[in-house]
């Protein structure tokens, strides 16, 4: 099932990208202290602006290794924040859904009725249950020539599941000898479904698609009250991806994408432990 697809990211680069100054050697060993403003991947050209604002466009092949090294992650942190060059795509995918029906034997005589009618004998069904699954494809799509590394993803799935409970009101003065169950309710239960792993290298020029593990809701249908064997609703809201890389100087680059637009307004990123279901990502 195919859902109307808002990405969410940082519309500007990140902060090394405009003020980090540092010290460049050169091939031959001279110093100049510069910030890198462009890299043109096609024609191999670094643009840098010096301390006293002069700009100049060169080889990457001037400096050192080591600045060598500093400009290719660099640019690999510009590739990973820009939504034209690495693009992110999620949607949700039902794998599977299954159906159960519970039975009970409520005697000659019905047990006394139910909620809708009654009158019944003998082994009826009471409730039918339906189980499906669902889960998350996020699909990678790196345009540049440039080989991301290094990429986390850690994901939420957000989704409300009702259960059933005792109903500690309506049994109260319930004899202990009567042959009816005992009566339950349902209660909304916010649950989140999290993970987090490292991914394979994001190849340049390249596509391809990370799946999260499932979640399964169940919507039970009672026609009859039985214990708890009543109706039951459960609604999946969607899922926050959020992928990490490390930055040329170690700092912590962030994207976000999530598979509706209100996800990331809804809901809390950190979400308390109760609410968690721990599992692990498919890649």
């Amino acid at each position: 099932m195919k859902l109307l697809i808002f990405l969410f990211f940082l519309s500007a680069m990140p902060t090394f990208a405009a003020d980090a100054f540092r010290t460049f050697t050169s091939a031959d060993g001279r110093t100049l202290k510069a910030k890198i403003l462009s890299y043109d991947e096609r024609k191999e050209k670094v643009e840098i602006q010096r301390e006293d604002n002069r700009k100049l466009t060169v080889s990457p092949a001037s400096f050192s290794e080591k600045d060598q090294t500093h400009i290719r992650k660099w640019y690999a942190a510009q590739v990973f924040m820009s939504p034209n060059l690495f693009q992110l795509e999620v949607k949700r995918k039902e794998t599977g859904s299954t159906k159960k029906e519970h039975e009970v034997d409520v005697g000659e005589d019905g047990g006394g009725g139910g909620r809708r009618g009654g009158g019944e004998t003998g082994v009826i069904t009471v409730a039918i249950d339906k189980r499906t699954t669902y889960k998350f494809n996020l699909t990678l799509e790196n345009k540049s020539n440039t080989q991301l590394n290094g990429i986390t993803i850690e994901y939420r799935i957000y989704y409300d599941q009702q259960k059933a409970v005792l109903d500690e009101k309506a049994n109260k003065g319930r004899a202990e000898d009567s042959d009816r169950p005992e009566r339950y309710m349902a209660v909304d239960a916010l649950k989140a479904k999290e993970s987090r792993a490292r991914l394979k290298p994001a190849e340049a020029k390249s596509r391809r698609t990370v799946s999260t593990t499932s979640v399964t809701l169940l919507e039970r249908s009672a026609s009859r009250s039985w214990g708890d064997k009543i109706d039951l609703k459960s609604n999946l809201h969607g899922a926050w991806i959020r992928l990490t890389m490390k930055g040329p100087d170690g700092e912590v680059l962030t994207r976000d994408v999530a598979s509706s637009n209100s996800i990331m307004k809804k809901f809390p990123w950190e979400v308390p432990d109760d609410l968690l279901v721990q599992d692990q990502p498919a890649d």
